[in-house]
């Protein structure tokens, strides 16, 4: 074999070699490029999968959140429902007590000639309880009080009707218009106001 022969081979194998090297060179960034790719991969899904488990642990938590709430709402509420219970039963009998200790004249007077001036007639009867009953001396008293509060001169007299417990019925001589101050419906009317004060109290 010639020397020409020799190195014309010895070329075509050294381009073959170079060639090779290349090639494994490619392959090898490429295999490293696939690999950098995967793991960047594999770390998104990780974050992706954190972050939806974040998402899914916060909802829960907002839950729990919002049904604590709900409940500690739920006990707030019966706790001033059963307090406001309490008050009203409390100044209902003590209100009872004063009646049968004849202490609630000057109330019951102040309750006429205010249902009367809310009725605002010239004349009206007045209902009151047979347990605790309205005298002509009451009427007298509650008719200076409405003439001195508004300068109305007004007529009362009983009604023949009586109710069940503390307080007036004070109605138009035809019956057809009423002012009710009986004491549930006086309580009923400062409700608001009760109720503001036994929230307050627990609140403290």
């Amino acid at each position: 074999m010639s020397s020409d022969s020799n190195a014309l081979i010895d070329g075509i194998i050294s381009e073959a070699r170079r060639k090779a090297e290349k090639i494994i060179d490619d392959a090898a960034r490429e295999a490293g490029r696939i690999m950098e790719d995967a793991h960047e991969e594999a770390e998104r899904k990780k974050e992706a999968e954190k972050r939806a488990a974040d998402v899914r642990l916060g909802a829960i938590r907002l839950k729990e959140e919002s049904a604590k709430r709900s409940i500690d709402r739920l006990t707030e509420l019966k706790m001033m429902d059963y307090s406001y219970s309490v008050v009203m039963e409390r100044v209902g009998k003590e209100f009872e007590t004063l009646g049968k200790e004849g202490k609630l004249r000057d109330s019951i007077v102040s309750w006429i000639a205010e249902a009367a001036i809310g009725l605002d007639k010239s004349s009206a009867v007045v209902s009151s309880s047979v347990l605790y009953p309205v005298d002509d001396s009451m009427l007298r008293d509650a008719e200076r009080l409405v003439k001195a509060k508004t300068g109305a001169s007004l007529s009362l007299s009983h009604d023949e009707r009586k109710t069940n417990e503390l307080g007036v019925i004070v109605s138009s001589i035809d019956g057809k218009i009423s002012y009710n101050n009986l004491l549930s419906t006086r309580i009923r009317r400062l409700m608001k106001e009760i109720r503001k004060i036994v929230q307050e109290e627990n609140a403290r």
